[in-house]
């Protein structure tokens, strides 16, 4: 792997890898592997980078973080980089990545063989054009039917060039990332509308993980929530939202139907306590279900109690004075 992949000058890369996997493809798997060599974070015997997608950004300013998540996508998916999440906080979404030598080098190797494989029937193809224009008497006119020939047996032994589905992939892409992205603003937009302050790169960073974890409506429902409770705080937004994920919450009817489910629990309880017919109270046992952790957190504000500091630090020292005169006593 050496001979096509260099240990320095990064953003350098070598044409037989962009032919053998794509050209912004290269130009990443080159970047990592200049990072790699000089990692020292080593992990089931390989070494490992860890990046956000912000850190991508300013490795390759010259790409939207879209195209960038687009391109790492999909050499994770043909198995040229691997990621894993290596972090000590469970919260900590942040992607560890390597790469997978051994796939990197069937994707060179075979397409060295396509090469060679079409060099050889054009070699093929040129020399039966030779002997024939040899053992024609006719001369001119069988060399330009050979010719045409030639031309249409070029065509049949290459393959059928995939650019159409390629650029149908890369569209249905391009349309996918516009959703997002969309989706992505939506959620900040209503962020900041609501009180909960201006995202940072760090918030937005786990916005991003948290809606690849779970979705877009599910993360909006989490901060409508939050809102309706009045606790406008990311810690309470990611409280819930690890709740969900836990539970196996995919789609917002399923966190709907849960909250139904709950509320109707409450009423059962509440009716199973009531009096009986004799005017007693009686209980009746009830299956409880325990109860989210974000519907027990508590972000109400302190009330103010005029607390005297200046008079409880001068009933302290009194104590003190008392303790020293009299420490027996």
């Amino acid at each position: 792997m050496a001979t096509l992949l260099l240990d320095d000058q990064p953003l350098v890369i070598l044409p037989q890898l962009a032919v053998a996997i794509g050209l912004n493809e290269s130009i990443v798997v080159q970047q990592l592997h200049y990072w790699l060599e000089k990692s020292e974070n080593v992990h089931d015997g390989y070494k490992w980078i860890y990046n956000t997608y912000e850190d991508w950004r300013e490795q390759f300013p010259f790409w939207s973080e879209s195209t960038i998540r687009r391109i790492i996508t999909k050499l994770e998916k043909i198995g040229i980089i691997v990621s894993a999440n290596f972090n000590r906080s469970r919260i900590d979404k942040t992607k560890w990545y390597r790469i997978d030598y051994d796939k990197l080098a069937e994707f060179t190797s075979s397409n060295q063989d396509e090469q060679t494989t079409d060099q050889n029937d054009v070699s093929t193809v040129q020399n039966e054009q030779m002997t024939d224009e040899i053992d024609s008497p006719s001369g001119q006119n069988e060399q330009s039917i050979c010719s045409n020939w030639t031309d249409e047996a070029l065509n049949l032994n290459r393959p059928i060039p995939e650019n159409t589905t390629e650029i149908t992939t890369e569209k249905k892409e391009e349309v996918e990332e516009d959703a997002r992205a969309h989706s992505f603003r939506e959620i900040i937009q209503f962020v900041e509308q609501n009180g909960f302050g201006t995202v940072g790169s760090y918030i937005g960073e786990k916005i991003v993980s948290w809606v690849d974890d779970t979705s877009e409506e599910l993360v909006l429902e989490a901060l409508k929530i939050a809102v309706e409770n009045g606790a406008k705080t990311w810690k309470y937004v990611e409280t819930i939202l690890r709740d969900w994920f836990e539970k196996g919450y995919r789609t917002v009817d399923q966190v709907r139907a849960a909250q139904l489910a709950f509320r109707e629990q409450q009423l059962k309880k509440r009716s199973a306590s009531s009096s009986s017919g004799d005017g007693r109270k009686t209980r009746k046992p009830v299956r409880t279900e325990i109860v989210p952790d974000w519907l027990k957190m508590d972000y109400s504000q302190p009330e103010d109690d005029d607390f005297d500091i200046e008079q409880a630090r001068r009933e302290l020292e009194e104590r003190l004075k008392k303790y020293k005169d009299n420490p027996d006593g």
